[in-house]
């Protein structure tokens, strides 16, 4: 999935700041909350290549996550700077699949950083009135292939 640490594969990051309520009675971040910050990433690489979800929806469909993973790595903590990659692995006809790397700064060493976690979604295109596959529209495809040089 990814090579050496992987992010010279990425063209993408957003980064933020774990929240309080993001972290669990062992006082790292909740295995559950990684999905959103998959989703942040997911909603921000979408801004990047020039479009957003409310107008994607408003033409007339969703993009559905209809499978996910995630590979933890390390713990995160509160307060922790995190720096989330995204990138398009494939686009086919009515799906796509984004891949995922969180990571951390070094607390020990300030230039490097620690791998927190990896992983993957897939989303399909769907018609926002019956949820059928829908054919990824060519404006969306267009821009995610510029964007990842694919």
């Amino acid at each position: 999935m990814l090579n050496n640490n992987g992010i010279a594969d990425f063209k993408f990051f957003t980064e933020l700041k774990v929240r309080y309520e993001e972290t669990d009675a062992m006082s790292v971040v909740y295995y559950g909350k990684y999905f959103i910050f998959f989703e942040v990433a997911r909603t921000e690489y979408i801004k990047k290549i020039g479009y957003n979800y409310i107008d994607i929806e408003k033409s007339g469909f969703y993009f559905a996550v209809v499978e996910s993973n995630c590979n933890y790595i390390a713990p995160a903590r509160f307060d922790d700077s995190l720096k989330i990659y995204a990138k398009v692995e494939y686009i086919k006809n009515s799906s796509f699949n984004f891949l995922y790397k969180i990571v951390k700064k070094n607390e020990n060493n300030e230039e490097s950083e620690i791998s927190i976690a990896k992983g993957n979604t897939v989303l399909v295109c769907v018609n926002s009135t019956d949820f059928k596959p829908r054919k990824i529209p060519d404006y969306i495809r267009n821009a995610i292939q510029k964007f990842e040089g694919f």
